[in-house]
């Protein structure tokens, strides 16, 4: 499936949003099933089925991660298996390391919100780095690279989730 063919977008990980909001609806309009009652069943379960798609697809569409594996897909022919992926990049295995362990004191030693949010707005400046990186990776049609900073994207993902939790515990919510 080309997520960016079913909202007929150029296949680029800069994505206006306005747009994909505007023609999602649209389309979710078009496949309403209101507008089917009259057809047969299949044309009715065709329906239905091509809304689930715009939906998958616009769930790609809106998150970075799988937007640039979408567009790494479309160009190499390959569909990567995030299930077997883990980085050799040392470095960034020791950071993991080092920002799991951070966490985990936060959470369980010091128990400091300031500490969590300074925490918090390291990570997210991490991120808003690696996504600058893997616009310009995929840009510059160097796939390999892209799919290495997309496998660290989705540690952060996972580590911002964490924050979450932690964030939660300490402020009660």
């Amino acid at each position: 499936m080309n997520p960016f063919k079913i909202f007929d977008l150029p296949v680029d990980f800069q994505v206006d949003q306005a747009t994909l909001s505007t023609r999602y609806l649209a389309l979710q309009k078009s496949l309403h099933p209101d507008n089917f009652t009259t057809h047969s069943a299949q044309e009715q379960r065709l329906a239905m089925q091509r809304s689930a798609e715009v939906n998958d697809a616009l769930q790609i569409l809106k998150d970075p991660i799988l937007r640039a594996d979408s567009i790494i897909a479309i160009h190499t022919g390959e569909q990567q298996n995030i299930e077997e992926k883990s980085t050799n990049d040392m470095a960034f295995l020791m950071q993991q390391m080092q920002w799991r362990e951070q966490l985990e004191e936060i959470e369980n030693t010091t128990k400091d919100s300031d500490q969590l949010m300074q925490f918090t707005a390291d990570i997210e400046a991490t991120k808003k780095t690696l996504l600058d990186e893997l616009s310009s990776a995929l840009s510059a049609n160097q796939w390999q690279q892209a799919k290495a900073i997309n496998d660290k994207l989705r540690f952060i993902k996972k580590l911002l989730v964490e924050v979450e939790r932690v964030e939660e515990l300490l402020f009660d919510f």
